[in-house]
C-alpha cells in the first residue's frame, strides 16, 4: 500500500443540507467507498483513510490522494451517492504515473470541475510558466 485516499466524513451532503437520515455527507460517500474498493482489482496498492476535517467545508464533500513523491490533490463538490466510479477511476490514473499527474482532460469530469488543489511534493514544483494542467 503506497498511495492514500483520504475522505472528510464531516463533510455535508451540499452546501445547504448537513445529513440525510442522521447520516453525513462524507461518511456516507465513504461507506459508499468501501463497500466498491472491496471489489476494486488494484486495492492492494490504496489505503482508505478519514478524517475529521481538511478545511473545504464550502466543497463538501471533499477527498484527497496522497503518495511518497507525487503530486497530492484534493478534489470537492463531490456527490455522496453518485461519485465513487469516478474517484475509482482517478485513482487508477493517479497510481499508473510516477510523478501522480493526471491531466485536467483525463481527469473524470466529476473530478476536474471539483478541483480545489493539487500540493507537488516538496522541491519539486514546476517551472513557474509551465501553467495547469
Amino acid at each position: 500500500m503506497t498511495h492514500t485516499i483520504q475522505v472528510c466524513i464531516r463533510c455535508n451532503f451540499t452546501k445547504t443540507e448537513e445529513e440525510k437520515n442522521g447520516v453525513r455527507g462524507g461518511t456516507q460517500l465513504h461507506q459508499n467507498l468501501l463497500k466498491k474498493f472491496e471489489k476494486w482489482p488494484l486495492k492492494e496498492h490504496f489505503a482508505v483513510e478519514t478524517t475529521g476535517c481538511m478545511g473545504a467545508c464550502s466543497n463538501a464533500c471533499v477527498i484527497a490522494f496522497q503518495a511518497p513523491g507525487k503530486i497530492g490533490w484534493v478534489f470537492g463538490g463531490l456527490n455522496p451517492r453518485f461519485s465513487v466510479p469516478s474517484i475509482l477511476e482517478f485513482a487508477e490514473k493517479y497510481l499508473n504515473d510516477p510523478e501522480g499527474k493526471v491531466p485536467y482532460g483525463d481527469r473524470p469530469p466529476e473530478l476536474a470541475a471539483g478541483l480545489i488543489t493539487r500540493i507537488y511534493p516538496a522541491g519539486t514544483a514546476p517551472a513557474a510558466n509551465t501553467g495547469c494542467d
